[in-house]
């Protein structure tokens, strides 16, 4: 397996991994490698799950009613 060294790495971006693997209950070695294989290798999307939970967000929300009317009077009960 190939080695790699990382020269130059910016203490307080040094300090965030170190923190992040620790949250992750990882090494150090471990969460570089993770988060670059996640850059790399992303994860697959489920397309027909996603769009599933977006018909289920879509349906939660609200009609929003636009009219001139309703605008006026959200207007002048202090709305922006």
């Amino acid at each position: 397996m190939p080695n790699l060294a990382l020269r130059g790495i910016p203490a307080d971006l040094h300090r965030e991994l170190r923190e992040a693997a620790i949250r992750n209950h990882r090494s150090l070695n471990g969460e570089i490698m993770a988060r670059l294989s996640a850059s790399v290798r992303p994860a697959p999307v489920d397309v027909e799950a996603l769009l599933h939970r977006i018909q289920l967000r879509h349906e939660a929300l609200a009609t929003l009613d636009l009219s001139e009317d309703n605008l006026r009077r959200l207007r002048d009960a202090g709305r922006p």
